[in-house]
Order: C-alpha cells, then structure tokens, then sequence
C-alpha cells in the first residue's frame, strides 16, 4: 500500500465563507449535481478555483442582490491511503468501477453517451461515483473533466479559452471525508 500526498490544492469561494471554514474546517456539500457528487472541491489550478470562487459570488448576488468578494482556499491532502482514493485516470479504477456498478442496472444497461440531455448524464455521473466511493470506502475522487462552456457564468468562457486550459481538460479532487484535508490557509 502507497501513502499519496497533495499539497497546496485550490477551494474558490467567498470571503466570508472562507472566514468561516479557517476557523470551522469544511462542510461536505450536499449538491449532488457537481461532477463527482456531493464533496468538496479542490482544484491544482489556482486559476480554476478563482474561476469557481467568482461563480459563486455571482450566483450569490443574483440570490441576494449583496456583492460578496471571491477568495481561494489552499489545503493539503497528506499520506492518504491509495486504496481509500478513486482515481479515474486510472485504468484499474475505472475497470473496478465498471464491474461494481454494472449489476445495478442489469438488463437495463445502457450507453450514456447516447443520452442527448447533458445534465442527466452529470446527475447521473455524480450519483454513480458518489455511490461508489461510499460502498468502497474512497475518501478522494480524482478525475480529469472537459470544461464545458457555460455561458450562464461569465468567466466560464475566458477560464476554458484560457492557457490554463489550452487541451480544455482539468483536474478536479473531490473530498469525500473532511476530516483528510489539512493545513486550510
């Protein structure tokens, strides 16, 4: 068994709320619609967790009509157990992945690149990743995503046609168990 280590991964998020996980630690969030579940966020790009730190200040004024400034988080993952980590860049984990969620769906299987309505097949990433990593006892989901265009959000696009993007691919770490980020600053 190998110990992996992360260090200086990115949160963005609003000030005050930044305030308030120095102080308390994270909350694992209950949205289930992010790309691996419900979890929380971190980026290797600090780019990319300005860019999610300014979306959420954005959907917080639409809400509230109250301007809240962006603020990124820096945290470390330190000696987590490589077996409590879901890597889908991993061969061997997307081959565990697809044998153990495969007999859920029985006759009914199906290709979920045919399905035409992207956030159904996000829910249901989500879901299924999420169901995965609490039947095996994953503490850290890895993936690398596509960043999609979302013209809903103003420096989506800048971000995705950013050089920090140029193959348009990123990688995101998802915490499953708070009580493994350390060091939040």
């Amino acid at each position: 068994m190998y110990k992996e280590t992360y260090r200086e991964l990115s949160h963005g998020t609003d000030e005050e709320s930044a305030e308030k996980i120095k102080v308390n630690g994270f909350e694992i969030q209950e949205r289930s619609d992010s790309w691996c579940g419900q979890g929380i966020y971190f980026y290797d790009i600090k780019k990319k967790a300005w860019w999610a730190a300014n979306r959420k200040c954005e959907e917080i004024k639409k809400k509230t009509d109250k301007k809240i400034r962006p603020a990124v988080l820096f945290a470390d993952i330190i000696d987590i157990d490589d077996d409590k980590i879901f890597d889908l860049r991993a061969h061997k984990d997307l081959c565990d992945f697809e044998k153990k969620i495969s007999p859920l769906f029985g006759k009914y299987s199906f290709e979920v690149s045919g399905m035409e309505d992207i956030e159904k097949v996000i829910k249901l990433r989500a879901i299924l990743i999420s169901y995965y990593a609490d039947r095996n006892g994953k503490k850290l989901v890895i993936g690398n995503f596509r960043q999609r265009p979302q013209p809903l959000y103003e420096h989506a696009i800048e971000f995705a046609n950013s050089l920090d993007m140029i193959f348009g691919i990123e990688t995101i770490y998802c915490v499953k168990d708070k009580d493994i980020i350390k060091n939040i600053h």
